[in-house]
């Protein structure tokens, strides 16, 4: 169980961890979160190091909404900070957090035999800065796949359009950019591209950053999760009885069309900044290197190469994106519950009321006067 903290802030926690490359050596029991946006290989990345002995990684749990919804209650203007009014810090309700939630995660991953617990789910990219926090001994690993392979996937399994889904892999890769150069060392980056050509190196080094030894299981993890009799259908409907497929690495670039090409040049910029050519599956450049690593490169490097691209790349965008992972008869659904609840919402008396007190407050003719009129009546 990690110390009582209270007060501390995450550029605390950052500067603390920023003099090493490797989060703690000799293998601890820290947490390991997986970053990445959706058809990133991040479940691939999951079920491979779930392989391992010592860690335990299971499904999506999305648990961080549920932190962010404890300190800052949601559809309530006086929700956010709550637990000051009853003197408590933002240290003591991370520490209870971090103790509930740890203490979920911990028991899973006992019950699987495992010291070691992690978590993926693709949202939480928007609550790095709260996980670093809540959990400050806790190491990040983000994954990153060629634009054109996330839109593809996301087209097969989702029904994104393809520009949609390539304005997703922008808009998700820069809060990756944002949240690495804030971790710093505490993040380390691969490919997914080099996790599937050049498997066991990728591993290997990724396995030395964690401070975990090396487990020939990592390189068959299709067969220790039959063997575990772990469901077929992972998330996002990733088959956990597929062997790591090189062939994944380029299949995508078959059959773009000119509108996909043009979709993709729209994100060439931020594409080449992850080493990708943005029309070929076959091209990668070399990822900024850290000392004694070829595959995996750390926030604080990611932090630099973000000053060298200041030019050309605008970091702080956020491009407006789809990126609910959900049935379109899901969200249909809650479409229609919204309007009806907004429908029952706009027949109060007191909210029609308030219409009209409004409309005649701002009006400037007898029309506006009688529009308040008829909105008391319940008219539209």
């Amino acid at each position: 169980m990690v110390g009582r903290r209270t007060g501390v802030g995450l550029q605390a926690i950052i500067s603390a961890m920023d003099d090493s490359s490797r989060p703690d050596p000799g293998g601890s029991a820290a947490p390991i979160f997986i970053l990445g946006s959706m058809r990133s290989g991040s479940t691939l990345l999951r079920l491979i190091l779930d392989s391992h002995e010592n860690i335990a990684i299971g499904p999506e749990t999305g648990f961080m909404g549920a932190v962010a919804a404890t300190k800052a209650i949601p559809g309530w203007t006086a929700g956010r900070d709550w637990y000051r009014r009853l003197d408590w810090t933002e240290g003591e309700i991370d520490d209870r957090l971090r103790e509930f939630y740890g203490g979920m995660f911990r028991r899973y991953a006992g019950s699987q035999g495992a010291r070691r617990w992690g978590d993926k789910t693709p949202f939480h990219l928007g609550h790095a800065a709260q996980m670093a926090q809540v959990f400050p001994d806790a190491v990040f690993v983000g994954i990153v796949r060629h634009p054109g392979a996330v839109a593809v996937s996301l087209g097969k399994k989702f029904h994104y359009t393809f520009h949609d889904a390539v304005s997703y892999w922008s808009a998700t890769n820069l809060d990756l950019v944002r949240a690495a150069g804030s971790l710093g060392h505490r993040l380390s980056l691969l490919r997914y591209e080099d996790l599937v050509l050049d498997a066991e190196p990728v591993i290997r080094e990724l396995l030395d950053w964690l401070g975990e030894p090396w487990s020939p299981a990592l390189l068959e993890h299709d067969r220790v999760h039959r063997e575990k009799g772990t469901p077929r259908a992972a998330d996002g409907s990733t088959s956990t009885r597929d062997p790591i497929d090189a062939k994944r690495a380029t299949s995508w670039a078959r059959g773009l069309r000119s509108d996909n090409e043009r979709s993709l040049a729209g994100v060439a910029e931020l594409a080449a900044f992850f080493g990708y050519d943005p029309l070929s599956g076959d091209e990668r450049e070399p990822l900024p290197s850290v000392a004694g690593r070829r595959w995996l490169t750390d926030g604080a490097d990611l932090r630099g190469r973000c000053e060298q691209w200041a030019d050309r790349i605008n970091f702080d965008a956020r491009r407006a994106a789809p990126a609910v992972d959900a049935d379109p008869i899901e969200l249909a659904v809650r479409l229609e519950r919204v309007e009806q609840t907004l429908a029952r919402v706009r027949s109060r008396r007191v909210v029609r009321i308030g219409d009209a007190i409004r409309t005649v407050q701002h009006g400037r003719s007898v029309k506006d006067v009688r529009k308040a009129y008829s909105r008391l009546r319940g008219r539209r």
